[in-house]
């Protein structure tokens, strides 16, 4: 909300020299301090957490196993917050010693192809420390897609964090033709995929969801390569970077069923890290919120009854 990015702006700046002094230790104590106090007073999304645990578990999460999860997101969401404002206080040399990564060799294949590349992941894990370790370490020409906050102060805030990390920032809705022109120079577009869409509705934990197809559109229309990565916090606070294998497009097929078939690739992709690390995913977000709105029922369901008991579930 408006007062709340109001609210956290004046926080940021408030704190953000203090926490770049802070030992790792430090920060992270910090942060999970202030997701426990976020998790006491936030009922509304704690609210959100459980309904859609419930949904996404069923019975294979009880109401203890529920609280356990939703305590944790709240607690590494406070340390991801933590690890933005401390960001900018690192060296190349120091943001390298703290994270590690496997799969790069995935990455190096498609850039050499040069038609650019797509790296989806989702709000999992620290993607905001990873898209700076992507640039100042990696090298890499990064541009990423943000949507933009309502405040206006709180936007500026955040865009200055994030181009100061060294990549390039473009508003989600007027970033087509940049996106294009960046993937036709060879560059790397960052993509988050896992935001309520109406775009079309696919299983996701086994619910329909209405899922954005932007990243696998933009494959199939440039012939870059589609890559899902994730960054995931380890307990020592380190940061562990994952690059899957490319994901296959069939450029011979008829282009809306293959973009489907591929956005719902993306989709196993996400869920199956989530269910190893679910403290880390964003349980807040009203992710299936399109699939329960009655005038996408046809669209997103073949099952009233279906329909009916998941989404009685999901509000209750």
């Amino acid at each position: 909300t408006l007062v709340w990015q109001r609210l956290v702006l004046s926080m940021m700046r408030g704190a953000a020299g203090g926490i770049q002094r802070l030992s790792r230790p430090a920060s992270l104590r910090l942060g999970t301090a202030l997701g426990r106090v976020a998790y006491t007073f936030g009922a509304r999304a704690r609210r959100r957490a459980y309904a859609n645990l419930r949904l996404a578990f069923g019975d294979g999460l009880d109401s203890a196993g529920q609280r356990r999860v939703a305590r944790g997101v709240f607690e590494h969401f406070g340390r991801a917050t933590v690890d933005f404002l401390r960001a900018p206080s690192l060296t190349p040399d120091a943001l390298d010693r703290e994270v590690t990564c496997e799969g790069w060799g995935n990455v190096e294949t498609v850039l050499a192809l040069g038609k650019g590349v797509i790296l989806v992941t989702g709000h999992i894990g620290s993607w905001e420390v990873m898209g700076r370790w992507l640039a100042t370490v990696k090298h890499l020409p990064v541009t990423v897609v943000a949507k933009q906050p309502r405040d206006a102060a709180f936007a500026r805030y955040v865009r200055k964090m994030r181009e100061g990390a060294g990549f390039a920032v473009l508003d989600r809705g007027d970033s087509v033709r940049d996106l294009l022109r960046a993937l036709r120079g060879g560059g790397v577009v960052l993509l988050l995929s896992d935001q309520n869409s109406g775009d079309i509705f696919l299983p996701f934990f086994g619910v329909p969801a209405g899922t954005a197809v932007g990243p696998a559109t933009i494959a199939a229309r440039t012939g870059a390569p589609l890559v899902p990565i994730y960054s995931i916090q380890r307990e020592d606070g380190s940061l562990h970077v994952t690059f899957e294998p490319a994901i296959p497009i069939d450029s011979t097929a008829d282009k809306s069923r293959e973009v489907a078939r591929v956005t719902g690739c993306v989709n196993a992709s996400l869920e199956a890290m989530i269910r190893r690390y679910p403290e880390q995913w964003l349980w807040l977000h009203d992710r299936w919120k399109a699939a329960f709105d009655e005038k996408n029922y046809p669209r997103a369901w073949s099952d009233r009854a279906a329909f009916e008991s998941a989404r009685a579930a999901w509000l209750s």
